[in-house]
């Protein structure tokens, strides 16, 4: 089988094995090629990576269990009849579909060992990717997509709303469209104080965190350029479709979860969402210059493309939606619908609290006219008012004047 094309990707290397360092060691303890974590360049993890991503892209329904019996019963590792071996074996399939897909980023807790756990990337907000931290170890057995549902809406199909409370349903179907006005960066930022937190999980990209005011945002969007490509090579009959793609539900299937055919499309509006927030405004592109979304991590860490769909007026991509002065989230954002109108109900319910954020706040121009317009009427009026009354009182100075002259 041919190696992952991820790792053409110049960070993905880099972020693979950081990942794989802040992994417990008992985790590789039973490969048989003993890998040592320290190798800078992979190989020894590319081993056991390749061998659990054959697995995945293999026809037929997956689990956790299954790829572990399988990696067993081929003598990729050796367990020697031990359960807490046995018990490795899954967490290490845990953490690498976690690494291949960056939906989650595995957590291991020492202290409460037992079960499947992901990484708080969002400073403890849970929102409908997060309903839950930590699955029971018997969740092992379940498919992938039923596994992975478990932890929350990773995946979501598309004009689905994740959220029960009635509220969030009316806002749901009352936004139906939005204009690039409406959430790019300089409004979020600048008039609604909105901060925004990079993260390393695709899943949790425009989650919105109401009570912080933080907008979570993922900062590798190659890679979904990456399973683009991946899967339209497959279709071709060129190469093998990306592990993302395998992790979908089949489709006409009952989970709310995206199927195969969707997942493309998901990523394609990630992708656009970065134009929308950041680069069809001018003032947006300069508030994304201003921000860190690679602060703390080195040069080899950083994913260029970032810079190039939040910035550059046009890109390469045949495959990128047409960019629009007003979208429809049912047809172009059908799968982040329920995300952009939170995050487009929040903006237009803050108001600015100055008289500068007020003249810079254009997201309703014909009431920003109006606005202005009566103001600057009304403070003209009220200037010719003032005059007349200076002008009255110089006359009636100028009288008395004449009167005692006379």
């Amino acid at each position: 089988m041919a190696p992952d094309p991820t790792f053409d990707l110049p960070w993905y290397s880099w972020w693979v094995l950081e990942q794989i360092r802040k992994q417990p060691p008992r985790l590789l303890s039973n490969y048989r090629n003993n890998i040592n974590k320290s190798n800078e360049d992979c190989i020894g993890i590319h081993m056991v990576w390749n061998q659990i991503r054959q697995i995945l892209l293999s026809p037929g329904p997956k689990s956790i269990d299954s790829i572990a019996d399988t990696l067993v019963n081929h003598n990729y590792v050796d367990i020697e009849s031990s359960y807490e071996a046995i018990l490795s074996v899954k967490d290490l399939v845990f953490s690498v579909i976690g690494l291949q897909t960056m939906l989650y980023q595995p957590y291991f807790d020492i202290e409460s060992p037992g079960g499947y756990r992901i990484l708080d990337e969002m400073s403890g907000y849970h929102g409908s990717t997060r309903l839950n931290m930590y699955l029971s170890s018997d969740s092992s057995a379940r498919s992938l997509p039923d596994f992975l549902l478990g932890f929350g809406l990773m995946l979501p199909p598309p004009n689905y709303c994740a959220d029960g409370n009635d509220d969030d349903q009316r806002l749901f179907n009352k936004i139906k469209t939005i204009t690039s006005r409406d959430i790019d960066a300089y409004v979020l930022s600048r008039l609604c104080g909105m901060n925004f937190q990079w993260v390393d999980s695709l899943s949790c990209h425009l989650e919105l965190d109401k009570h912080s005011g933080t907008l979570f945002l993922y900062r590798y969007p190659s890679f979904c350029v990456s399973s683009i490509q991946q899967n339209e090579s497959c279709s071709k009959n060129e190469g093998w479709e990306s592990v993302l793609h395998s992790c979908a539900a089949e489709i006409h299937g009952c989970l709310p979860w995206a199927d195969k055919e969707s997942v493309n499309e998901l990523l394609r509006e990630i992708l656009l969402s970065y134009r929308v927030i950041f680069s069809q405004n001018r003032r947006s592109r300069a508030v994304f210059r201003k921000l860190q979304p690679f602060r703390a991590i080195p040069k080899q860490g950083r994913d260029q493309s970032l810079t190039d769909f939040c910035l550059k007026k046009q890109l390469k991509y045949s495959f990128m939606p047409i960019e629009q002065e007003e979208y429809d989230l049912t047809t172009d954002f059908p799968h982040l619908r329920s995300r952009i109108a939170q995050l487009s109900n929040y903006a237009s319910g803050k108001k600015p609290r100055s008289v500068r954020r007020l003249w810079k706040d254009r997201r309703d121009s014909p009431s920003w006219l109006a606005y202005w317009s009566a103001l600057a009427f009304g403070l003209i009026g009220l200037l010719l008012v003032l005059i007349q009354t200076v002008l009255q009182i110089l006359q009636y100075v100028e009288s008395i004047q004449s009167s005692k002259r006379d």
